[in-house]
């Protein structure tokens, strides 16, 4: 049987939301069942203590576990312990909402409105002059998800309020909620509270990374990220992937690769130096190193690219993220021929790559000018990939993007190393000009 949604249309025909129509009766009869259920039991269990006064004591059995039911107190410990907040006027109003709701509204229902109001406030950073109107509004939004029907005008007088500053902190509120979610959902806090170390919360704020499409909402569980366990190299690479800013970007990846590295720690590099990636830790620090040799290279900084790329190739040389290709044109362009020669024979005797063929043919024309061997080698790279030239030269015209999926020898190929390596053969005028001729 197929589960009905809050917000799907009600099975009992009448139109209406199921929030709004037969889920307050189907929860009351659960309740009214679970309530005779009790009773029953607390029967039961008197009965049983009769019985057993008048027994032989049987063995002792393990004490059941109690439930870790949602009280008040960890209402305010959460508040004041387990959420950050950017004012103490921001935290009064958590507690202060926890007092004015306890006694209409469940437990579950309060989490979520402080949960709501932490976001919140944490984003937008509001001046608090009058608490009522942000409570009033926090209590409207839930009233309007789970169907309590509270109107702004029964908020107004509860709060003190006028129902126009109501209306007004409702829509900023939707505002946030749109853009970034309701926050973190009451079922996170409590698994975050359930983990023990920093490291386990960092990876499990990850996961949620990975499944949120809004990039708003990614870069403020990196931040979140952060605030737990300040060494994490993944939430950097995201305020790097989601910044706007090449020159941010780039320094949200060198403080990842500082983070990464105080992660691992001096004594791990020296002992698993050659071994990385390998190890699963590693992978995080590995990454991110890739990520700022890319962005040093197309900012314009290709000593510091090359001096990264080396840094990974030595911590692994098996390079599973593919360093060595950028590094050939780095080497190329910093005119470290004999270096750049090492990586083609190192890597690419049995690599049909054009970033390896193209190479050969700039490594030649670079150390010896237009020779004959030029010629072959560039017979040579129209053969493992014949599109290069047609990017290069400008006869077909490049995206603005790198693709998504690259193989070898078809045209996406070709469009990622003309663009990686465009700076590498703008500084060739010469050569371009005798391809033009072939």
């Amino acid at each position: 049987m197929s589960k009905v949604g809050r917000n799907d249309l009600c099975p009992c025909g009448s139109g209406k939301k199921y929030k709004k129509c037969c889920l307050g009766k189907e929860q009351n009869a659960v309740e009214s069942i679970l309530r005779l259920v009790t009773t029953e039991e607390a029967a039961a269990q008197e009965i049983s203590a009769v019985a057993l006064q008048t027994e032989q004591p049987a063995a002792a059995q393990p004490a059941e576990r109690p439930e870790n039911k949602l009280t008040l107190a960890k209402l305010r410990k959460m508040v004041s312990r387990d959420l950050k907040w950017e004012h103490p006027s921001h935290e009064q109003l958590g507690l202060h909402l926890i007092e004015s709701m306890r006694n209409k509204f469940d437990k579950e229902l309060i989490q979520e409105a402080l949960v709501l109001w932490n976001g919140y406030s944490r984003q937008t950073k509001p001046a608090v002059k009058k608490m009522g109107s942000f409570c009033a509004a926090i209590e409207y939004l839930l009233s309007e998800e789970y169907g309590f029907l509270l109107t702004q005008a029964e908020l107004a007088i509860k709060y003190e309020v006028t129902a126009a500053t109501i209306s007004r902190k409702v829509k900023e509120m939707l505002n946030y909620i749109e853009e970034y979610g309701m926050g973190e959902a009451p079922d996170t806090l409590a698994e975050l509270s359930s983990l023990e170390s920093p490291k386990e919360k960092e990876q499990a704020l990850l996961a949620k990374v990975m499944e949120t499409p809004s990039a708003k909402r990614r870069v403020q569980l990196a931040r979140t990220i952060l605030e737990i366990y300040p060494d994490s190299p993944d939430a950097y690479l995201v305020l790097a992937e989601e910044s706007e800013d090449e020159e941010e970007a780039r320094a949200f990846l060198k403080a990842g690769m500082d983070a990464g590295a105080r992660e691992l720690g001096e004594d791990f590099f020296k002992e698993n130096k050659g071994y990385f990636w390998g190890l699963v830790e590693t992978r995080p620090y590995i990454r991110i190193c890739k990520s700022y040799a890319d962005s040093s290279w197309f900012g314009g900084n290709a000593e510091e690219a090359v001096k990264t790329l080396e840094h990974v190739l030595e911590l692994n040389p098996d390079d599973n993220t593919g360093a060595r290709y950028l590094l050939v044109a780095a080497y190329l362009y910093n005119n470290k021929l004999g270096k750049a020669e090492q990586i083609l024979k190192l890597y690419g005797k049995n690599d049909a790559a054009a970033s390896y063929a193209y190479g050969r043919m700039l490594l030649e024309y670079k150390k010896n000018g237009l020779t004959a061997q030029l010629k072959m080698l560039y017979r040579v790279a129209r053969n493992v990939n014949k599109h290069v030239p047609e990017y290069l030269l400008g006869t077909k015209r490049l995206p603005h993007n790198l693709p998504d999926y690259v193989g070898r020898g078809d045209a996406n190929e070709a469009i990622e190393y003309v663009i990686v390596n465009s700076r590498l053969w703008t500084s060739v005028p010469d050569l371009l000009k005798w391809m033009l001729k072939q």
